[in-house]
């Protein structure tokens, strides 16, 4: 009867130490996805280009339509209007698609790609102002790659150099498109 147990334990012991090991259960070299990104011109870019453009970092979180709050996390990925910036830039009146391989797709305005949200304050879900939102094509999130329970390979954040919040359906999750339309 002891030896079975003892068994389970070490199982349950090896699993523990395993997720330990690497909590998000993925490895860099192991993320396969593409970004297509379509404007003046259409490019694709693999997971590892993506990381090869320069990043930015900064905090942020969201909160759902029922209240739940996610993060403030540490986001580390590309700004949206540099990769928007591959395919031709965004002009003034021009919008950003930005797509989920789920089919959920969002619609930003050139403004909001540079930062334009309405900011919340963590603690005390107020309205606080904020001057230096930055939207992010994330793949990091407190220092470990994103898995696909939290919305990766490639995520929309909207962080600061501060702690602020911003409306959950704006992070689009599994991302897989942007679009520039004219």
């Amino acid at each position: 009867m002891m030896k079975p147990i003892l068994i389970l334990m070490i199982c349950i012991i090896a699993i523990a130490a395993t997720a330990c090991l690497h909590p998000s259960g993925l490895e860099d070299a192991m993320i396969e996805c593409n970004l297509t990104l379509i404007g003046d011109c259409e490019r694709v870019l693999s997971y590892d280009e993506i990381r090869e453009i320069p990043s930015c970092e900064g905090r942020g979180g969201f909160f759902t339509t029922v209240g739940i709050v996610n993060g403030p996390f540490k986001c580390k990925g590309v700004p949206i209007e540099e990769l928007c910036d591959l395919v031709g830039g965004i002009n003034a009146t021009d919008t950003v698609r930005i797509r989920a391989s789920d089919g959920y797709l969002m619609v930003f305005t050139r403004d909001q790609v540079r930062g334009d949200f309405v900011t919340y304050d963590p603690a005390t879900m107020r309205e606080v102002p904020h001057t230096d939102p930055e939207v992010m094509l994330m793949y990091e999130q407190d220092g470990s790659p994103l898995s696909e329970d939290t919305g990766g390979p490639l995520r929309v954040a909207i962080v600061s150099k501060g702690k602020l919040l911003t409306e959950g359906h704006y992070w689009v999750q599994w991302v897989d498109t942007i679009e520039i339309t004219k």
